[in-house]
């Protein structure tokens, strides 16, 4: 080889040095790639697990204002359950039957703690029927109670994703939360560790990954009503 082609041959890369090159840059690449990618899924993970976290938080608040002002009332139909009335799995009976709606859908596994019965609420809110600007009857001053029946009910969706809402006579008004999988209210006729005057409340979000994975949190609080009547 002449003294030219040997300074070529120092100057230049072979065919095979740089396919060589190309490879490795291109693992290199992948992988700053990849890295990339994984980070911002994380970040997208932890963002919205973040917002169910929040959208409990924020549900549950709506909850206890509006059942803290409610209370144990009296049904007007004589021999059926008193307000608040909890019901199983969107089945309701006597005087509540037009509560009744479908179960909601369950979408995690059996064993999962945001897996079982879902009980829900109807009762009644305070309000000025008279117009003195009390919640209260001038006369007899017991509380003014709606003449609607307020509730809280889990449905699913026409897209498969659980809503709690917020109804009046059966009307929905607010959709609360999406995601919701589970929600439990509890009073002394469903648990007896509950105390007579208090409301037991425990929200359970569920949201599948693109992975197919579930982002999972559960809220619980409780909630002291605003009245105690005689229910013996």
């Amino acid at each position: 080889m002449s003294a030219l082609g040997k300074r070529a041959r120092r100057a230049g890369f072979s065919l095979i040095e740089a396919m060589i090159s190309t490879f490795i840059f291109l693992s290199v690449l992948a992988a700053v790639y990849g890295t990339i990618s994984s980070g911002q899924s994380f970040v997208g993970v932890h963002d919205t697990l973040a917002k169910m976290q929040m959208d409990a938080r924020r549900t549950l608040e709506r909850l206890t204002d509006e059942l803290r002002m409610s209370g144990w009332r009296e049904n007007p139909v004589l021999g059926e359950p008193d307000y608040p009335y909890v019901f199983v799995n969107g089945v309701a009976n006597g005087s509540f039957a037009d509560e009744s709606h479908p179960a909601p859908a369950q979408h995690v596994a059996p064993g999962n703690v945001a897996f079982g019965d879902v009980k829900e609420i109807v009762f009644k809110i305070p309000i000025d029927l008279d117009g003195n600007g009390l919640l209260t009857d001038d006369v007899t001053g017991d509380v003014e109670w709606s003449p609607w029946d307020v509730s809280y009910v889990l449905i699913t969706s026409p897209g498969g994703v659980n809503e709690l809402v917020r109804r009046e006579d059966g009307v929905v008004t607010d959709i609360l939360a999406r995601y919701v999988e589970r929600i439990t209210i509890d009073n002394i006729f469903t648990d007896g560790s509950v105390a007579l005057n208090e409301l037991t409340i425990t929200i359970y979000m569920a949201r599948p990954t693109p992975k197919g994975a579930w982002l999972q949190t559960t809220m619980s609080t409780v909630v002291t009503m605003r009245n105690v009547e005689d229910v013996s």
